[in-house]
């Protein structure tokens, strides 16, 4: 790819995991293209970005520490609030000049644009925008509190971030998934541009013990690195295959909880609170998922693997309605999620191999053409 004229950018990369996978090919688009990308990226991220070629800012909030009667869960909006904060005062002190504002769709654009006065606003939109769930209408006060004193000392009033890819206010906004795979929704206009998945290929971790059992099918299972926090459910997934001849089971429980707190643990499952997942899809036969857009593309796209989805918030329950319709895997709904009704949907998959061949091929296909369409779309908005 290559650009008549070069523009400099501005890019402020997500603050989570996911958002952050769904950054780095864009930058790496933008500087092929022969544009000047400065990023704002979180420290924690650093190393992943510094291989873009980016010039790089490094956003450092501390350490966060959550107060006793908090939810886990605040510990985003506290970081949220950290990030804001940290990028508003370096703003008031920066002379830099930029043509064009790309950022993550969780950050409110429009209001930090009050700062650098830039002339062009591109949303990144890494997940499927469908409506605004009930969790995050009634839960949006709470994540605003900690915008509070942002809001006060910046004379702003930045928005909900879980409800700001709701809000369309960029003028070119960037979804990284199909048109075939994303559900059509009010909010989605012509200055939407579906561009496909992202891909981002990561080393091994030669630190990561595990071996797999060639006697064995492979099962993996993970909630994602946000709506992890689910300890009845791993139990039930323990339940589901102790003691198997015939599963070998990987599960990934996040951060937070603590492997002791799900009991005697069976050989034939191995539980970790980090999995290097692209390096485990790569080996398994079934991938368990709540269905967050970077699982279904790792699972569907880059290794062609029918999803078994357990959607707990957000555009996961948006994505395991598109798995179920397109025949690409079994959608079970959490509240309604057993040992025998995963155990079912196991013997479903591996019995019907074909038919949800069928329907991972479909989705795929789809994500390659949107990728194949990149080139047409950054023209239009480098015209």
């Amino acid at each position: 790819m290559s650009s008549k004229t070069s523009k400099n950018i501005l890019f402020l990369n997500g603050a989570f995991d996911g958002h952050i996978q769904a950054s780095i090919e864009v930058v790496k688009d933008l500087i092929s293209l022969g544009h000047s990308v400065t990023c704002y990226v979180l420290d924690k991220y650093e190393n992943r970005l510094k291989q873009t070629g980016a010039k790089l800012k490094i956003i450092s909030v501390g350490k966060l520490v959550l107060p006793k009667t908090a939810p886990p869960i605040a510990l985003n909006s506290m970081l949220m609030e950290g990030i804001y904060d940290f990028l508003l005062e370096d703003a008031k002190k920066s002379n830099d000049k930029y043509d064009y504002f790309f950022y993550d769709s969780f950050f409110d654009g429009k209001e930090i644009n009050k700062f650098f006065n830039i002339p062009i606003l591109v949303g990144i939109y890494p997940f499927p925008i469908g409506e605004m769930t009930p969790f995050i209408e009634k839960t949006a006060g709470g994540r605003n509190v900690r915008l509070n004193h942002v809001n006060k000392k910046y004379n702003l009033t930045i928005r909900d971030y879980l409800s700001m890819p709701y809000m369309s206010d960029a003028k070119y906004k960037l979804m990284l998934t199909s048109k075939l795979f994303h559900i059509e929704s009010k909010i989605v206009d012509n200055s939407f541009y579906f561009i496909g998945p992202p891909l981002e290929e990561r080393a091994n971790d030669e630190s990561f013990d595990f071996k797999k059992d060639p006697n064995k099918k492979l099962i993996y299972i993970s909630l994602g690195t946000v709506f992890n926090l689910n300890v009845e459910f791993y139990k039930k997934c323990i339940e589901t295959f102790v003691n198997s001849k015939e599963f070998q089971v990987i599960i990934s429980i996040g951060q937070l909880i603590n492997i002791k707190d799900l009991g005697k643990i069976p050989e034939n499952i191995n539980i970790f609170n980090y999995v290097p997942q692209l390096q485990i899809l790569k080996q398994c036969d079934v991938f368990i998922t709540h269905g967050g857009i970077n699982s279904v593309n790792e699972g569907i796209y880059m290794n062609h693997l029918p999803l078994i989805v357990i959607p707990q918030e957000m555009d996961q329950i948006d994505n395991a309605k598109q798995i179920k319709k397109f025949e690409a895997g079994i959608f079970i709904d959490k509240d309604n999620f057993s040992s025998e009704i995963l155990k079912n949907a196991i013997i479903n998959i591996l019995e019907n191999k074909e038919k949800y061949k069928i329907g991972v091929e479909k989705i795929a296909e789809s994500f390659k053409e949107a990728r194949k369409g990149k080139s047409k779309i950054y023209e239009e908005i480098f015209a």
